[in-house]
């Protein structure tokens, strides 16, 4: 395994964060989470509804580990809707610190809202942008267009365009006369020159003021050039309403991720173009993007087709048919999404790793459990192996009156039985038998932790 591989792991993403930082502390440029927002129907199936003050804890553990992650020139960018985004920004400011705020950046999500019983049409997501060091980054927007720059007259300045000479405030208010048609100019009303006399009259001769010969009434007598050599970036500001129209809504996500997999169940997917606008913003090809709530696998197939580095990581079982699936697909060269844009055409490769099971197999199987027969089996079988919280005790478990429990209350039950603290392998334990962790897996952990055998 090499330092430079392009992961997708499932497991836990607190315990997959932990368990990755001693290697990419301080290396991460980007990252880039679309957590669950806590809606209680927005498809988030790590639970089915938080509490308010239980998303906040759940988000606050994740992102406090997170930040080490982040090197000094780094960003953190986070999805949310209006639900929570005035928590988030209290809890980011927190952990990344106020004057770390970048901005908001407003994605457009649908024209109307399903149920609009208040006469209010909510429309937009909010794009949090926090940074390590705001002193140390700089983002870019949309790059510039140079189509009205031209050079018709073989100004050796090269190719220019006829500019706005005025600006609001200023010191240079005085008359300017064509010396062909007699026309004399003034600022317009509430503005000023651009220039002095004194630079007047430098920019005559240097053919930056050239004076008409012919002009029309509502014409100026004299054209100020702007030269495409002036302009000191190649790529506009990143505005904070960059995402407001149609091009990033819903629906463009869904149709992407039909046509790659046909219709499947994933509630509210970003479009690949939004992904692209992030990260082309904030990242260099090379960088590191770290993306902790995987979901549908955007953020690495952007990342991998903008010749990025990227890090996924995504607990439920769909991340074997949606997101390999998906990435597959990109080394393949598929053409959906930003494909053509960036002219991708395949390559690549990335390395697919679980955390090892410990007691959240058990979790997966309380879960998917249909019947309390079933879930008196488990609990047998978390009686002999399961790491069980120190204040359980199984003896002392009846039956009777577990029998007689609704599903969903007898599932809770066990649930509350296990410790968490061992959901996964520890890196410590894997070569205690009980996990039945094997030699060639052993061997792989630790050469990616760079342990010595």
């Amino acid at each position: 395994m090499h330092e430079d591989d392009n992961l997708l792991i499932k497991g836990n993403n607190l315990l997959a964060l932990y368990s990755l930082k001693s290697r990419y502390a301080r290396k991460v440029r980007l990252i880039y989470i679309d957590p669950p927002y806590n809606t209680g129907n927005d498809g988030f199936l790590y639970n089915d509804r938080f509490s308010h003050a239980s998303w906040f804890t759940f988000m606050r553990n994740r992102l406090e580990v997170a930040r080490d992650f982040l090197s000094e020139d780094g960003l953190i960018v986070i999805h949310i809707d209006d639900n929570e985004q005035a928590y988030l920004k209290v809890l980011m400011d927190g952990i990344f610190g106020r004057e770390n705020f970048v901005g908001d950046l407003i994605r457009k999500t649908k024209s109307t809202t399903n149920d609009a019983k208040t006469g209010f049409n909510i429309q937009h997501e909010n794009t949090l942008i926090y940074a390590k060091d705001k002193v140390k980054i700089k983002l870019i927007g949309q790059k510039k267009t140079f189509e009205k720059y031209k050079n018709p007259d073989n100004d050796p300045n090269g190719a220019w365009k006829s500019s706005d000479p005025s600006a609001r405030s200023g010191d240079y208010y005085f008359p300017i006369k064509n010396p062909y048609t007699g026309r004399i100019d003034y600022p317009p009303e509430n503005r000023q020159w651009l220039f002095s006399e004194r630079r007047l009259q430098d920019y005559i001769d240097s053919g930056k003021i050239v004076f008409r010969k012919e002009h029309s009434e509502n014409q100026r007598g004299f054209i100020f050039k702007r030269y495409r050599s002036e302009i000191r970036s190649e790529y506009n500001l990143l505005g904070s309403l960059e995402g407001a129209d149609n091009r990033y809504m819903n629906q463009k996500a869904t149709k992407e991720r039909n046509k790659l997999f046909g219709e499947v169940e994933f509630a509210y997917p970003k479009p690949e173009s939004f992904a692209e606008l992030i990260i082309r913003a904030s990242t260099k090809p090379g960088d590191i993007v770290l993306d902790f709530f995987a979901g549908s696998g955007t953020t690495a197939a952007v990342a991998h087709k903008m010749e990025r580095q990227w890090i996924a990581v995504e607990q439920m079982d769909y991340i074997r048919e949606l997101i390999k699936t998906r990435m597959k697909k990109v080394i393949e060269g598929e053409q959906g999404g930003i494909s053509k844009e960036v002219g991708w055409e395949g390559g690549g490769s990335f390395v697919y790793a679980e955390l090892a099971a410990s007691n959240s197999a058990f979790a997966d199987r309380i879960g998917s459990a249909k019947n309390i027969s079933t879930l008196l089996s488990i609990k047998n079988d978390m009686q002999k192996t399961g790491f069980l919280r120190y204040d359980v005790d199984m003896d002392a478990f009846d039956e009777d009156e577990f029998a007689n429990l609704s599903l969903g209350d007898a599932k809770r039950v066990l649930m509350d039985c296990l410790d968490t603290n061992h959901l996964y392998v520890n890196l410590n334990s894997i070569g205690d038998g009980q996990f039945f962790v094997s030699n060639q897996d052993s061997a792989i952990n630790r050469l990616f932790y760079g342990i010595a055998e």
